[in-house]
């Protein structure tokens, strides 16, 4: 599978089919297998025999057949090019899959480093942010056996589709916030139920309706900021683009409602009081406040 999305990113996944050494991406591109390789001798090669009708002669060997090892040596594949401080790999390896098994043993003679544990990679995904879609559309596959390789064709490609990120503030109060997040894709404006939403330092996973909650330990200011994490490019059914969003924290202050009852209460308090003193002031002719018209 392959797929190029907007942010310049090209991404492939690799079945080589075989126990492979290494993987040509293009003429200065190899993905290198976790397998070196040695040279050792063969015994029983020390002397020489020459023999005649009448005579046989023993003389030092002047030539050694040897015989080519492979060995892992380390845990992983890696990346086989030259890169600088200011410029990008042309690969980066997002994952391997194969089946993990324990490094051989050597005889003491052999001063050779092998892997405790390494994994026998049949499946490998790779990551470019340089190298176009169409520079892996083919990679040549090398076996561990000299001249053994072939053209592997990769097709599949998968196209990135642009996602929506709403966030919405449900509560908020001094000890924190409740904050609903729903992702739906672009084009349809279907829910996307893969991948996560990260707000502050909270993450919570999309459910089946592309709606996840996340409760905010610290009340946020004035804004919340979020962004919608998409599920790994190579483990995805459909691709997806990243997206963000920001909410608005609802103010400290009363709902409308609370304010309306507090008016409420503080009328029935105060209005019995008011016309009290009214009455009072009406009943000594102005005198007592100077409220009423004195005739």
């Amino acid at each position: 599978m392959t797929f190029e999305s907007d942010e310049n990113r090209t991404g492939v996944v690799v079945h080589p089919g075989t126990t492979w050494s290494a993987i040509d991406i293009d003429s200065e591109t190899r993905l290198r297998g976790n397998w070196r390789f040695y040279s050792a001798g063969v015994d029983g090669w020390q002397t020489m025999v020459s023999q005649t009708e009448t005579d046989t002669t023993r003389t030092d060997s002047s030539v050694r057949p040897a015989q080519v090892h492979a060995i892992p040596t380390q845990k992983q594949p890696d990346i086989s090019s030259e890169t600088t401080d200011n410029a990008e790999p042309p690969l980066v390896i997002e994952e391997t899959w194969g089946s993990e098994q324990d490094g051989p043993s050597l005889p003491n003679r052999t001063d050779i480093a092998t892997a405790d544990r390494y994994v026998n990679t049949t499946s490998i995904a790779v990551q470019s942010r340089t190298l176009p879609v169409a520079t892996v559309d083919e990679v040549t596959v090398h076996g561990i056996v000299r001249g053994q390789s072939r053209t592997v064709s990769i097709d599949d490609n998968g196209t990135v589709r642009e996602t929506n990120l709403e966030l919405t503030v449900l509560e908020a109060n001094s000890t924190g916030a409740l904050v609903q997040a729903t992702v739906t894709e672009n084009a349809t404006s279907e829910p996307i139920t893969t991948g996560r939403v990260e707000v502050g330092n909270q993450s919570a996973a999309v459910n089946a309706s592309g709606m996840a909650v996340l409760e905010l330990e610290e009340r946020p200011s004035l804004l919340v900021d979020g962004q919608y994490v998409p599920a790994e490019w190579w483990r995805a059914d459909h691709l997806y683009g990243t997206a963000k969003d920001r909410a608005k924290v609802p103010p400290k202050y009363p709902a409308f409602q609370k304010l309306i009852q507090l008016v409420l209460v503080t009328l029935l308090w105060f209005l019995p009081v008011a016309l009290a003193v009214y009455g009072f002031d009406y009943l000594s002719g102005g005198t007592f406040l100077g409220l009423t018209t004195q005739q």
